[in-house]
């Protein structure tokens, strides 16, 4: 006889099982598993008269585990994203003093030196630190800035120093040969016994010169004044003319004969004065450099659309000393009482016009500097 508070099914494999033998055992019984207990029963006397078999269900204990492993995938994911949101917080805490130096660097670069990276006494406010690395770092920044700020500012003051020394220069440089030639047909018409035709050359040289020195003048007050002469249409062979002028005196006291070959025809947009004491210089050193004599030749020609002078003369050649320095300021050889500024402001002058002045290659004998002018403007 058998009595069990199982189901029909469960009971009939229960009744099935005669030998329990020792230990739990796992039966199924229907859609359910169990693990069951056998225990045998005595009388008083010891004699068996029953078994006792306890069955327990798995059914709980899977509840048990899938609530457990639901448990734990939450507080996983919660952990995975409350350290998710704990590296963004101090990536975020990092990274923004890490940015503000970035813009205080991009700033700098940018010339503004006036920026200056926030520093906070607190981390909870928004910027960086003052007590951490960066805090020092920051400040350490804002200092540069600071030093790099006063270092422009004495920079800019010792510029325009050194500008009004160049401008002072560059005056005296320019004043030099129209003076040199009032002085020089001063003195010749005061010693000499001169015919009127000579007279009357001096006095042009005199009249000349001084209208230069009142152009110049005219010009550094334009200048200070934020003006410029503006370009005119003029032809080649007068303002190439009007500076040989100039020298005409010295180079027949030189016996340094001058040739003259530019084509009628070329005309030209120029900021007259300007091209004139370009030439003034080219022509004043070549008879530097002659003092007993020579010949100075002077040719123009168009090509591509542009007039190349050629100025040449026979003398001792350009130094191989200061060729590859020609055209920076107070680079001279050779000459008396020369400063070097001359060819640095001719070179500027050209350059200013759209064009180019450069030296010939080396000759046999004297120097060749060309001076190339565009036609249009």
């Amino acid at each position: 006889m058998v009595a069990s508070t199982l189901n029909p099914s469960a009971n009939a494999q229960m009744q099935a099982m005669f030998d329990v033998g020792d230990g739990p055992k796992r039966i199924e019984a229907g859609d359910a598993e169990y693990t069951m207990l056998g225990t045998p029963l005595a009388d008083v006397q010891g004699e068996p008269i029953g078994e006792l078999r306890i069955l327990r269900s798995f059914d709980s204990a899977r509840q048990h585990i899938a609530a457990l492993r639901r448990n734990i995938v939450l507080i996983w994911l919660f952990a995975v994203l409350l350290g998710l949101w704990l590296t963004y917080s101090l990536a975020r805490r990092i990274l923004k003093p890490v940015q503000e130096l970035d813009r205080g660097a991009a700033e700098v670069f940018r010339g503004n030196y006036d920026y200056r990276v926030p520093i906070v006494s607190s981390s909870i406010d928004d910027g960086i630190n003052n007590n951490d690395e960066l805090g020092r770092l920051a400040r350490t920044f804002n200092a540069m800035c600071a030093s790099i700020q006063q270092g422009r500012q004495d920079l800019i003051r010792q510029e325009r120093i050194a500008t009004i020394g160049r401008l002072s220069t560059s005056i005296v440089h320019d004043l030099r040969n129209p003076l040199a030639a009032i002085y020089g047909g001063a003195e010749m018409l005061i010693d000499g016994a001169l015919s009127p035709g000579q007279i009357q050359r001096l006095a042009g040289n005199i009249y000349r010169s001084s209208r230069r020195m009142q152009q110049l003048l005219q010009e550094l007050v334009d200048s200070g004044r934020g003006k410029g002469s503006g370009a005119e249409v003029c032809r080649l062979k007068d303002v190439i003319g009007a500076a040989y002028e100039v020298y005409s005196g010295a180079a027949e006291a030189q016996s340094v004969t001058v040739q003259i070959d530019v084509p009628e025809d070329i005309e030209l947009p120029l900021e007259r004065a300007r091209m004139e004491r370009v030439f003034l210089n080219l022509i004043d050193n070549a008879l530097g450099v002659m003092p007993g004599g020579g010949h100075l030749y002077i040719a123009a020609e168009i090509s591509d659309h542009q007039a190349v002078v050629r100025v040449q003369d026979s003398g001792p050649g350009i130094s191989p000393q200061i060729r590859q320095h020609l055209f920076q300021p107070f680079v001279t050889a050779g000459k008396k009482n020369g400063v070097g500024l001359g060819l640095a402001f001719s070179h500027q002058t050209v350059l200013d016009h759209g064009g180019d002045l450069w030296a010939g290659a080396d000759a046999r004998e004297g120097a060749c500097f060309f001076v190339k002018l565009p036609l249009n403007t």
